[in-house]
């Protein structure tokens, strides 16, 4: 009986070891679906209006480079 580095018994653990089996495959089978998402069309929202005049006049400030 051999043993591991942690002193326990390597024959009786697990499952038994056997051959695995490669599933079956059928022929002439459609194979899945692939979606190219590099090609795919990007999308871009509408930016929405704003709700009253001189709501984004904040955006016309220049910034100082800190935060307050």
């Amino acid at each position: 009986m051999k043993f591991s580095s942690t002193h326990q018994p390597l024959e009786g653990r697990g499952r038994p070891r056997g051959k695995v089996q490669p599933a079956a495959r059928i022929a002439n089978a459609t194979p899945p679906p692939q979606y190219n998402c590099m090609a795919a069309p990007v999308w871009t929202g509408v930016p929405a209006v704003p709700v009253r005049d001189g709501a984004l006049d904040h955006k016309q400030i220049a910034s100082r480079g800190y935060r307050c």
